[in-house]
C-alpha cells in the first residue's frame, strides 16, 4: 500500500478512492469495523447523530489510515 501503514481492526480511516458501488465520498472518515484478505476492509460510517450511515466493503488502496498518536511538536 502507497499510502502509510495497512488498516487494521477499530482503525479510522478517510477515504482516498471513491468506488462508484460503495455510496461514499473522498474524504468520509469511518472505523475498520473487519478485514477481508487479501486487501479488503469493511468501514462504518456514521452520521453526526451516531447513527450507522452506511457500511461499506473497500480496499487498503481506497483508504487513509489516520493517525491516533500525538506527535510531539518542538
Amino acid at each position: 500500500m502507497a499510502h502509510g501503514r495497512q488498516p487494521e481492526l477499530l482503525d479510522l480511516v478517510a477515504v482516498l478512492n471513491r468506488p462508484a458501488e460503495a455510496g461514499v465520498d473522498v474524504g468520509d472518515v469511518g472505523t475498520v469495523v473487519e478485514l477481508l484478505p487479501p486487501d479488503g476492509v469493511e468501514v462504518e460510517f456514521l452520521d453526526r447523530n451516531g447513527r450507522t450511515r452506511r457500511v461499506a466493503t473497500l480496499t487498503f488502496a481506497d483508504v487513509l489510515v489516520l493517525n491516533r498518536e500525538r506527535t510531539k511538536v518542538a
